[in-house]
This record gives structure tokens, C-alpha cells and sequence, in this order.
């Protein structure tokens, strides 16, 4: 993760994120499945992707794995063509945040 709201870095290496992310994906605990429904994560700072829906969520696996375990602050370093509609879909369900953030958008 390059930042975060606090304004301060914190690198999260690939090698140690990619297996957090698989946990959260293969979870029932993180809902990361239901919650990216129709989406699909590629990372790409590691030679991995979850899922295998039509609208890519692209991004480092540090940031996918913010979004995976439901925090909307992972959105901002995200690409692909299922980003706008996955911050439309979390801001009818979340706070203020998401929908500050499909504004700037």
C-alpha cells in the first residue's frame, strides 16, 4: 500500500500480502466474494488474480486485499473496468467515505 487517510506509508511486500488475500477470498468470515460479485482481482505486483468474472479490479495486492476485507480505502489505488461500478455498489451499502470517493472519481 503506497498510503493511506493518515497520510503515511506503509509498503506492504507482495510476498506477504498474496496469502493474506487468498484467506480473505476463500473466506466466508470476509464476505469478499459476495461483496465482489462479478468482479475479478488482478494483482499486479504479484502474478496472481481471484476470480474469474468480466470486470477487472486491478491494482497492487496490498490495496485488493483493503477491498477484500471491506475497506473502501483500497478503491483509490485500484484500476479496471469494475472499479466505477463496485464504488457505486459500496456507497449505497457504506458511509460517507465511499461516496466522498465516487465524487472524485
Amino acid at each position: 500500500m503506497d498510503g493511506c487517510r493518515l497520510g503515511r506509508s506503509r509498503p506492504m511486500p507482495a510476498a506477504l500480502v498474496v496469502p493474506a488475500l487468498e484467506q480473505a477470498w476463500g473466506s466466508r468470515f470476509y464476505g469478499a466474494r459476495k461483496r465482489l460479485d462479478g468482479h475479478r482481482l488482478v494483482a499486479t505486483d504479484a502474478d496472481r488474480t481471484f476470480g474469474d468474472a468480466d470486470r477487472d479490479l486491478r491494482g497492487p495486492a496490498g490495496e485488493l486485499l483493503l477491498v477484500a476485507t471491506g475497506r473502501p480505502a483500497g478503491l483509490a489505488a485500484l484500476e479496471g473496468d469494475g472499479v466505477d461500478e463496485l464504488l457505486a455498489r459500496l456507497a449505497q451499502d457504506t458511509p460517507t467515505t465511499v461516496r466522498k470517493m465516487h465524487q472524485v472519481r
